[in-house]
């Protein structure tokens, strides 16, 4: 039956190929008769447009033959009349008109113009139609229309026929233009266009109706396509008598195979069955191993041995290695791709069921029957550990006998990473430090983390499913939730600060940020809410805000805080046009108590000056640090200059009173100096430097005081920073000069050294003494460049004097307080000496009494220092200042100096008698010598030399000299 149904098939095929093959042997008939016919056509109205083309060819030749004609022989003359006028177009043509022998008047016509008559006046043939165009034209009628313009442009480059279709009144035409060149007959009449002979003038056109050509092809066209139709109905006819006769052919062609065929039906019938099984089998193989190789899961299977049967491609993914390497493999070997050394893989302990799953290092796995299940680390699949979930069971054939097992393994490495990020999170939300909220769409509660409950008071079982209002303080109006809704659905983000309610009902501060979370649509699904309590935080920042306007120490509104005040009540003061006035206080002598006391006791003493200030002033004045031991005061309004005098007086008396400090008791008093708007100035700035102005003279008029400010001030303040402007002028051009005063030892009259004297060589001034500079260089910190400066000097004269062989004995160098306070000062000293080859022995320092009281311990270090270096020292302007007895003998000094003050009445004052000759023999009895500075008298060294001074120096013997002067000086002697 299959055979004969095979039999019936294959005619029924064969005979539907060859009736497929007729079909479309009869349309490839077709579409080459259709084509050809197609082609005949196209090319009927190819030859009616050429005829066209031809028609207008002739046209335009004719048209040229006459123009040529007439331009030989010259433009024509016709006799007026009622069909003859003259051209307005020629007017320009001196002999336009003209009279004949006879007497008749004639008038000129060239060819353009009876070329126009005559197409104007001849009936249009078939509508062919003819005109001129020029470039340019006196008739309207010769301009060129669009086309013809087209048409002048071009022919004027090819110098060419130019022509194409158009459509004319609604009907195809076509249009030629014949160009029209300037020659030399035609200068007569268009010579005023200007074009030159050869050049392009125009054209003549011609427009051919295409209709009657197009008629004619079409009739042309039928009776070849009437020939078609009859050839193509013959061959149609052919091909189906061919076809059917192929179709029988072929029928009774396969009836003879079908005969042949049963006879060998039997015997093929077996051996199609028997090769049917065994592809059956070979196909059910391939397609179990294709299944397998599409499945998720890298699939192992062995054999009863323990040998690999089947490696998936999956498995060959997983692990590297290909299939071909790994069939037939056994004795573990399997297991190396996955660990790096050969063990026992699941897919052997579930052949082997004696084997227990913790003897194999293996956790959290399960048996169950045949199957074992679990889940593995496998080191060997690469630099990070592969975590595997496994599969394996017992293969067993029809009678349960065990033929093998398959193991199915799945990289759960990206799940286990997925879950162990979403435990990360869950433990991150639940521990954060910020409470976390989360709604629904309708902003109900979902979820809370921990520090919700921990800064609402709301546990999470009480806030699921309530509204975040239950948290609402009540703080915020209306219009700020507004805008906070509004920034959540337009932007879906907001953060800011709001007051909240706990659950008990106190109020705290909180930093909160609303996120919208949204989904398909666009629409919100949730709410993501997080927020920290921050009382800490604005208490540290009301903090910050006291600091950054208060004194620390003190408790005093700080400078900031005071100009902005002193600014307010200015601007108040300028409206009201009311005085106001400043006080710069400073403590006298702080710097002392602080370096004596301690920090601590001055920290003390400026809180209880701060406390005394406010005492004094009344509610509306402002008292504030202005930095270091410097306050200021302000009073916003008064109604003279006699108020601020008598709080200055009523400040006096209050500061200067002793302070019982730290088992201390502590003296101090202020000098104060006032400024007053509008007089002393009309900004802050300009009233502070006023003030501090006039609190320096309080201090100058020897502390403890106050001044008002007055513009001599002002000018002696301008002078004194021109002057400290002009001293660093003079440290830069090296404008000071040393004068050396003789130093005579009074027993002998023997000069024994010169005091180095610096002079300031002005180039405005000139020679400037140092009284008038050495105080602003002192309080400036110029003095510590001049000093160096001034030693540097001396030491190089000293080398000088040396290498001349000049007796000079030594120079004395006076120090400021300032240098003695550098700790580097005995090193940059012997540096400078060590650069000029200065011997220590010809130097003699010498510093003030003052000076070295000031610190004491510190000034009996670095003297000791540079006495160890074979410098001699000396004290300068001895008992103008307070040393004790105690220190000066522990001063390692050479000499004493007394100050010219007491050296000045010495020999009418009994009190200057008796301080000069006590300091003598004090200072004999120490073993030290005596200096006597400012001798101007005889009677004054008389008074001397009697009580045992022994060196004298003054005008007596000589004035300070210069270098040159001091050599000739000695030389006289």
């Amino acid at each position: 039956m299959n055979q004969l149904q095979q039999i019936l098939f294959f005619r029924t095929s064969n005979a539907n190929v060859i009736k497929i093959r007729g079909m479309v042997t009869a349309i490839v008939w077709t579409i080459l008769i259709a084509g050809a016919a197609t082609w005949t056509a196209h090319q009927a109205r190819r030859q009616a447009l050429q005829l066209a083309e031809t028609e207008a060819k002739i046209s335009l030749a004719k048209d040229l033959a006459f123009r040529k004609w007439a331009s030989k022989r010259g433009n024509m003359y016709l006799l007026q009349g009622p069909l003859v006028t003259p051209s307005p177009f020629l007017n320009h043509v001196p002999d336009r008109d003209i009279k004949s022998t006879e007497g008749h008047g004639l008038t000129l016509k060239n060819p353009a113009m009876i070329m126009n008559e005559i197409t104007g006046e001849a009936p249009q043939l078939y509508g062919v139609r003819t005109r001129i165009t020029s470039r340019l034209y006196l008739n309207p009628v010769d301009a060129p229309d669009a086309w013809e313009q087209t048409a002048l442009f071009i022919v004027e480059g090819t110098r060419e026929d130019y022509h194409g279709l158009v459509t004319i009144d609604g009907k195809p035409h076509l249009r030629m233009m014949q160009p029209m060149i300037m020659e030399q007959s035609c200068l007569k009449c268009h010579a005023w266009t200007g074009i030159k002979v050869g050049d392009l003038r125009g054209g003549t056109d011609v427009s051919i109706p295409l209709e009657p050509f197009y008629a004619a092809a079409w009739a042309q066209t039928q009776g070849v396509l009437v020939s078609y139709a009859a050839l193509w109905l013959l061959g149609i006819t052919a091909i189906g008598f061919i076809t059917r006769r192929t179709m029988v052919l072929e029928v009774e062609r396969c009836d003879r195979e079908g005969q042949m065929r049963d006879k060998n039906l039997q015997l093929e019938t077996e051996v199609t069955e028997r090769k049917n099984l065994e592809n059956e089998l070979r196909n059910s193989h391939r397609h179990l191993l294709n299944i397998i190789d599409f499945l998720p899961d890298a699939t192992l299977i062995i054999d009863r041995e323990g040998r690999v049967v089947v490696w998936s491609r999956e498995l060959a993914r997983l692990t590297g290695v290909p299939p071909e390497t790994m069939m037939g493999k056994g004795d573990f070997e399997y297991a190396l791709p996955f660990y790096g050394r050969r063990r026992p893989m699941l897919i052997d302990l579930v052949l082997n069921p004696n084997v227990e799953v913790e003897e194999q290092n293996y956790e959290g796995f399960t048996r169950t029957g045949d199957i074992v299940h679990g889940e593995c680390f496998a080191p060997g699949l690469g630099s990070d550990a592969v975590y595997l979930t496994s599969s394996a069971c017992v293969l067993r054939d029809s009678k349960g006998e065990v033929v093998g097992a398959i193991e199915c393994i799945r990289d759960t490495s990206d799940q286990m990473k997925a879950q162990r990020r979403i435990k990360l999170l869950a433990k991150i939300f639940n521990e954060s430090g910020e409470a976390i909220v989360i709604t629904d769409s309708e902003n109900r509660i979902i979820e809370t983390n921990r520090a919700f409950e921990q800064f609402t008071g709301y546990v999470r079982d009480e806030a699921l499913g309530k509204n975040p209002r239950i948290l609402k303080s009540g703080v915020e109006d209306k219009t700020f939730y507004e805008t906070m809704w509004r920034s959540i659905l337009e932007t879906n983000y907001w953060q800011g600060e709001i007051w909240d309610k706990r659950k008990d009902g106190t109020l705290y501060p909180k930093w909160l940020t609303i996120t919208a979370i949204r989904g398909r649509g666009n629409l919100i699904t949730n709410y993501f809410a997080s927020f920290s309590d921050i009382t800490q935080r604005k208490e540290a920042e009301r903090r910050i805000e006291q600091l950054a306007h208060t004194d620390t120490l003190t408790s005093l509104p700080n400078r900031h805080t005071l100009v902005e005040r002193l600014s307010q009540a200015l601007e108040q003061a300028k409206r009201g046009s009311h005085q106001l006035a400043v006080f710069f206080v400073d403590l006298d002598r702080f710097k002392t108590i602080n370096d004596t006391l301690g920090h601590h006791v001055g920290d003390l003493l400026l809180k209880e000056v701060a406390a005394r200030l406010k005492s004094s002033l009344r509610a509306e004045d402002i008292v504030a640090r202005f930095g270091g031991d410097e306050f200021v005061v302000v009073q916003p309004q008064i109604r003279s200059q006699i108020e601020p005098a008598h709080l200055a007086e009523k400040i006096l008396q209050t500061v200067s009173a002793p302070y019982f400090l730290d088992n201390n008791t502590v003296y101090t008093s202020p000098s104060i100096g006032i400024s007053v708007f509008p007089h002393d100035g009309a900004s802050v700035s300009e009233l502070f430097k006023n003030a501090d102005i006039a609190m320096y003279h309080a201090k100058s008029a020897g502390r403890n005081t106050y001044q008002m400010f007055t513009r001599e001030m002002h000018t002696a303040a301008r002078q004194r920073l021109a002057m400290e402007n002009n001293l660093r002028s003079a440290i830069t051009n090296d404008e000071f000069v040393l004068h050396y005063q003789p130093q005579v030892e009074a027993a002998t009259g023997k000069v024994v050294g010169f005091e180095a004297l610096v002079r300031w060589l002005s180039p405005e001034a000139g020679l400037v003494s140092p009284e008038r500079f050495i105080s602003i260089a002192e309080e400036t910190g110029l003095i510590l460049e001049i000093g160096r400066h001034v030693f540097e000097m001396a030491c190089e004269q000293a080398a000088k004097w040396k290498k001349a062989a000049v007796p000079f004995e030594k120079i004395s160098v006076n120090l400021s307080a300032r240098q003695l306070q550098q700790p580097e000062l005995p090193e940059m000293l012997a540096g400078i000496m060590a650069r000029y080859e200065v011997e220590p022995g010809m130097i003699e320092l010498e510093v003030t009494e003052s000076m070295t009281m000031e610190r004491p311990v510190e000034s009996i270090r670095i003297l000791g220092v540079l006495k160890s270096m074979g410098i001699d020292l000396a004290i300068d302007d001895f008992g103008t200042g307070y040393s004790s007895l105690s220190y000066l003998k522990l001063f390692p000094v050479d000499k004493l100096k007394i100050d010219r003050s007491f050296v000045k009445d010495i020999e009418v004052d009994p009190d200057d008698a008796a301080i000069a000759s006590a300091t003598i023999a004090m200072a004999h009895s120490l073993g030290k010598k005596v200096v006597a500075e400012g001798v101007e008298t005889a009677a004054q060294l008389e008074f001397l030399v009697q009580h045992g001074c022994d060196i004298i120096q003054g005008y007596l013997f000589s004035k300070p000299l210069s270098a040159d002067d001091a050599v000739e000086y000695l030389h006289t002697l």
